[in-house]
């Protein structure tokens, strides 16, 4: 018996598939993940039903599983959108030739605390799930991402830098990376819990003064180590 689909008639629709319209009436994927994200910085994304992410999308449920497949699917892709985000302000950096070494390590700190500062869920929704989760699916995946992407970039800025004298060679490169995402990270994480006792708020000018802290920290640091190898 052939097993060729009929053609006669309009195609089948997949399970869930959005209707003629549906999508194009404000870009469903996206919708889902800002609902997603909004969620998670809410209350926590492990503990919100899909239908209600779907409801604040605007969208029938089945959509969820149209895109995603399921809740680690949706999981995922909240993080893929934000690392992609990050990689391609990276990729931009390491590709000007008009930039020194420290200028572009200086602008990886400044990419990094815009990133956390535009999802400030990212740090928190991380810790809950690497380390509330022991057997979390997405553990492997978030540091595969994150380890082929921007941090594996940084790296290789940081080993260029060091091969060209720009910052001294004492330094472990990964190690250093991984400073430098815990300066960036870090204080997102902690403030909620630290601020009110250090007089420190997470306010609208809370990331900048980040920024320019980290930026002249890890700029004398590196230099003064340089200067006094030299």
């Amino acid at each position: 018996m052939s097993t060729t689909p009929h053609t006669d008639g309009p195609p089948l629709r997949r399970p869930g598939r959005p209707r003629q319209g549906e999508a194009d009436a404000g870009d469903v994927r996206e919708r889902l993940l800002d609902a997603a994200v909004e969620i998670a910085v809410e209350q926590g994304f492990e503990t919100a039903g899909l239908r209600e992410i779907a409801r604040r999308a605007e969208v029938s449920p089945g959509m969820i599983a149209y895109y995603f497949g399921d809740r680690d699917g949706l999981y995922r892709a909240m993080f893929e959108r934000v690392f992609s985000q990050i990689s391609e302000q990276v990729d931009a950096i390491l590709d000007d030739p008009g930039r020194s070494s420290e200028d572009r390590i200086s602008e990886l700190i400044r990419i990094q605390i815009s990133s956390i500062a535009a999802d400030p869920w990212l740090p928190r929704v991380i810790m809950r799930e690497l380390l509330a989760r022991k057997d979390s699916p997405l553990k492997d995946f978030i540091g595969e991402f994150v380890a082929q992407g921007p941090i594996t970039m940084m790296i290789e800025r940081l080993e260029q830098a060091q091969a060209d004298g720009s910052i001294s060679t004492e330094y472990d490169p990964r190690m250093l990376a991984m400073t430098l995402a815990s300066l960036s990270g870090f204080p997102f994480l902690m403030l909620p819990i630290l601020g009110p006792h250090l007089g420190l708020e997470l306010d609208g000018d809370f990331p900048e003064r980040l920024i320019e802290h980290n930026q002249k920290l890890l700029s004398t640091a590196l230099r003064a180590q340089t200067e006094t190898a030299s």
